[in-house]
């Protein structure tokens, strides 16, 4: 009788309050979910503890950047309204059916000023465990949508800063953002001035096995903070990067914090001053901030006598250029570390794109078995890449090599600059190792290191998880710098990792040209690169997040290029262990290679295999400038003839390349190419100026010509795919060409800081070669994004590109029969017979693509005939990595539901910036085709 009375009350209370009793008494499905209640407290903003639920939908592997929304279908998530009796068709749902639902979210004050929505969605009703049987871990990634409320009190509105981390894109009062905090990192947020009353959140919730793990049920997290801002100008305090102290000196000078304008209005970021430390010299360029957004301040300190390891730093700014009026300052506290000469030291330099980067340094021990004693004689650098979601300075990541202390060698532990190092280690990634490694010397100058050098050109390369396939990686594209590799419970490539099997369906043409794109990381193809590299492969036998197999399967494809690695495999270890980077197999390894330091012999025969990325180095000397069609990988068959010095060199798919200094082996006397019966002396002393080259009549010449190095041939770091544009050698400049882009403008800065910590400047000057590049040096060699809507767009510094814009049309051309003497040039000729595929504007047609600019650099081109398009076009700038993104792509409409199923044309340049033979061009409904001589 108790019990029934107490049912009876709680009924009672729930019918007053429904919402919050539902998850507990009433189930999922209400019908009255619209009285939403929020966080009760003084405060100007709060969230909804309650959220309306309505998945799942099948998503596949980084897809949801294509779109791929299944309720995009119904004119979007927004525009639907909760109801318990509607259903949606789902692959995924039981009975082929996604309802609403809801959930309950952990609302919490986090600092004041600041609240935060905690939400945990799954749906147990569907049998993850079968699917997973059959189509394995891609079964566990789906999609789904969730709506909440957050509420403003202040009369004037409110500026909030939206941290929304786990989410790819989320909707305020039905206007996207996209790119969001997927990762987490909580860097750059979305900088809103919300008026008064209740505002619309509608999050796109997305399940990532490689972000959220596979082992347990297949839950999607994500938390929503609101955070008020009340000045003008906030500083991230955590974002603060600053080399460490040795012997009271600092390692580097370089220091980087990011700073945040919370204004609807441009900011300039004048100058610093220390009120704390006048002996410390700081010294910055100005720093423009466009309308809510955030930038890295990068500056350098110089210290003086006498050391202060605190001190306070002012930020001097103002709000409007013309009249040059002083708002004021903003503090911030710098903390200097100082460590002694055998401690791990926090190094900075600056990244390649010219951001403030660290890595963590340890010298070489103090022994007279080092050769400290014995003058400086150069030792090697030993590298170790860390795993996904870990910062270099994290105790993990800090302390895994301190049992290897004793081994001869530089410890070096590079961050790769986000926790993800930007992209797996590959181009961005990349670039941070190169960097990392090069501020060594630049460290032994300025603290006065009086030990052996560092041989920054020979590496013995580790790494674990996801730094174990960066050593893949590394082997595979940089051979000639790695003397030993140890890759660590690391997975061979992203698509074998958790494969592509719940993409949307598309013509197999355009699913080619993703994987084709794809392909430049997929290590499995380019092992042939490895042959000499001394590998050592450690996996434990129950790795639940990376499973064996990966090892298993590189072990067995290594013994198919005559040089097989070692393999140890753990029984009954997982992925991570304490110890598990210097196991006594993998110390013993590492002694061996740094006392050595160098390769074992040079194989007598061994193959290149050149993708067309341009992330690749030499390879035994050899470096492949271009490929003949980027549509298949090139390939170069070596045998060496030690009697008589000569190389023979068998070509597949290789336009143009050329001898570099390597101390892998003897240099040869001649090379003899594809059988010609006259083979090409070698002169060392021009190495780095002398190209073996396809001709016209397709044979092989010399040439000592550095003119080729125009905007009319593809070369050096505009090789690759769409992910070349983050081969930059200075900050991003992001140039908006229409009025109504400045909204992506922002969008894509902040997903480029977000993302990769990169820095750009967002100009409303609609050129790659605009006045203001001589302004500041900081972006003078940088990549440009070029947006445009319509007509607006500029037409290409190469006037032979293929891709243009004209009333009312976009217009691709394809040469048909290009041999003939100017094209050699990159010249298009007039007799030249060509394809031209136009696609005459309407709603939601898109387009993205690189274009060549003088010096190596690039502009991408984010295009639409409406603002739409230009929209869809925005979420393929390079964030993530694994989507596959071409060089050029055209979007239709439907890309919002079908995804890569909707695109209209998709391929790759070639050498001379020409559409390449196995591009996908549609020629449906709204398109045609024409010739032209």
């Amino acid at each position: 009788m108790i019990n029934f009375l107490l049912g009876v009350l709680l009924l009672a209370i729930c019918s007053l309050q429904p919402v919050v009793c539902s998850r507990d008494v009433m189930g999922p499905h209400l019908d009255n979910p619209y009285q939403i209640p929020f966080l009760e407290a003084n405060r100007n903003v709060s969230l909804s503890r309650t959220w309306q639920i309505l998945g799942p939908f099948r998503s596949g592997t980084r897809e949801a950047i294509w779109g791929a929304d299944p309720l995009e279908y119904y004119n979007g998530f927004s525009s639907l309204s909760y109801s318990t009796n509607a259903t949606f068709n789902s692959a995924l749902a039981v009975n082929g059916a996604a309802r609403w639902s809801l959930v309950r979210a952990d609302v919490s004050s986090t600092s004041p000023g600041s609240i935060k929505a905690s939400l945990n969605v799954s749906f147990p009703e569907v049998e993850w465990s079968f699917l997973q049987s059959v189509y394995g871990w891609s079964a566990l990634q789906y999609q789904a949508w969730a709506r909440g409320f957050l509420n403003v009190s202040q009369p004037n509105g409110q500026t909030i800063a939206l941290y929304m981390s786990g989410l790819l894109e989320f909707l305020v009062d039905g206007k996207r953002h996209f790119g969001g905090n997927f990762y987490s990192y909580h860097r750059a947020p979305v900088i809103l001035h919300l008026s008064q009353g209740q505002h619309t959140l509608d999050l796109r919730l997305t399940r990532d096995v490689r972000a959220l793990g596979a082992a347990d049920e297949p839950i999607i997290g994500v938390d929503v903070e609101a955070e008020e801002r009340q000045m003008s100008l906030s500083i991230d305090q955590e974002s603060l990067l600053v080399s460490d102290i040795t012997q009271g000196r600092l390692g580097n000078g370089w220091a980087s914090i990011n700073v945040q304008n919370n204004l609807a209005e441009w900011v300039e970021i004048v100058s610093l001053s220390s009120p704390d430390a006048s002996q410390y010299v700081l010294d910055m360029e100005s720093l423009p901030l466009f309308p809510y957004q955030v930038r890295p301040l990068i500056f350098s300190i110089s210290l003086g006598p006498p050391l202060k390891f605190e001190f306070s730093v002012d930020i001097i700014y103002k709000t409007d250029t013309e009249k040059g009026e002083v708002l004021g300052t903003l503090p911030f506290q710098v903390k200097l570390v100082e460590k002694s000469l055998s401690e791990t030291q926090k190094i900075t330099f600056l990244h390649s794109a010219r951001i403030v980067s660290y890595a963590i340094l340890r010298p070489p021990p103090l022994t007279s078995t080092c050769g400290f004693h014995e003058g400086r004689k150069p030792i090697p650098v030993m590298v170790a890449l860390h795993g996904a979601g870990l910062q270099a300075d994290a105790p993990q990541v800090r302390e895994m090599l301190d049992a290897a202390n004793f081994i001869c060698s530089w410890k070096l532990l590079p961050t790769g600059v986000t926790p993800w190092s930007g992209d797996d280690w590959h181009i961005w990634g990349a670039s941070d190792v190169q960097a990392a490694i090069a501020a060594i010397p630049e460290w032994i100058k300025n603290v006065n290191w009086t030990g052996p050098h560092a041989t920054v050109d020979n590496w013995i390369l580790t790494g674990h998880s996801n730094g174990g396939h960066g050593v893949w990686f590394f082997s595979t594209h940089y051979p000639d710098n790695i003397i030993a590799a140890a890759p660590v419970s690391g997975y061979s490539s992203i698509e074998n990792y958790v494969p592509y099997s719940m993409w949307q369906e598309s013509d197999p043409i355009v699913s080619s040209v993703l994987q084709r794109s794809r392909s430049n990381y997929k290590n499995e193809l380019l092992l042939e690169n490895a042959a000499g590299i001394p590998i050592f492969q450690q996996h434990g036998s129950n790795d639940d997040n990376v499973p064996v197999y990966h090892s298993r399967l590189m072990h067995e494809l290594l013994g198919r290029t005559q040089w097989p690695s070692q393999y140890n495999e753990l029984p009954g270890k997982g992925h991570w262990f304490e110890g598990i980077m210097t196991t006594s197999s993998l110390l013993e390894f590492y002694e061996e290679r740094a006392t050595s330091q160098y390769r074992p012999t040079t194989p007598l025969s061994f193959t290149i295999s050149i993708p067309s990325s341009g992330a690749m180095g030499s390879v035994y000397g050899i470096y492949v400038d271009q490929l003949q069609s980027p549509d298949m990988n090139g390939k170069i068959e070596v045998t060496r003839d030690l009697g008589n010095g000569l190389w023979y060199l068998q070509t597949q798919n290789i336009h143009r390349f050329r001898l570099s200094v390597s101390t892998r082996v003897e240099v040869p006397v001649a090379l003899v190419l594809d059988r010609m019966e006259y083979p090409f002396i070698v002169n060392p002393s021009l190495f780095e100026k002398t190209w073996y080259l396809k001709s016209p009549l397709n044979r092989w010449i010399t040439s000592n010509d550095t003119e080729w190095k125009n905007i009319y041939q593809r070369h050096g770091n505009q090789m690759g795919a769409m992910d070349a544009i983050l081969r930059s050698n200075g900050a991003f400049t992001i140039s908006t060409c229409s009025a109504d882009a400045e909204h992506i403008a922002l969008q894509i800065s902040r997903n480029l800081l977000q993302y990769f910590a990169a820095d750009s400047l967002v100009s409303e000057e609609c050129s790659s070669t605009a006045p203001f590049l001589d302004q500041t040096s900081k972006n003078r060699h940088g990549n440009f994004i070029v947006l445009a809507i319509g007509d607006d767009l500029p037409p290409s510094r190469n006037p032979a590109f293929p891709i243009r814009v004209c009333r009312g049309t976009l217009m691709l051309s394809k040469i048909c029969n290009p041999l003939h003497s100017t094209y050699e040039a990159g010249i298009d000729s007039q007799r030249a017979q060509k394809y031209v595929s136009e696609y005459t504007y309407q709603k939601g047609l898109g387009a993205l693509f690189l274009r060549p600019l003088e010096n190596e650099r690039l502009e991408l081109i984010v295009w639409g005939a409406d603002l739409h398009g230009l929209e869809q076009a925005a979420r393929l700038v390079p964030t993530l990595t694994g989507v596959g993104q071409p060089d050029f792509l055209v979007l239709s409409d439907s890309c919002r539901w079908k995804g890569h199923g909707g695109l209209l044309a998709a391929g790759h340049f070639n050498k001379f910036w020409q559409i390449s033979p196995s591009s996908y061009l549609y020629r449906g409904p709204g398109t045609y085709e024409k010739y032209s001589l």
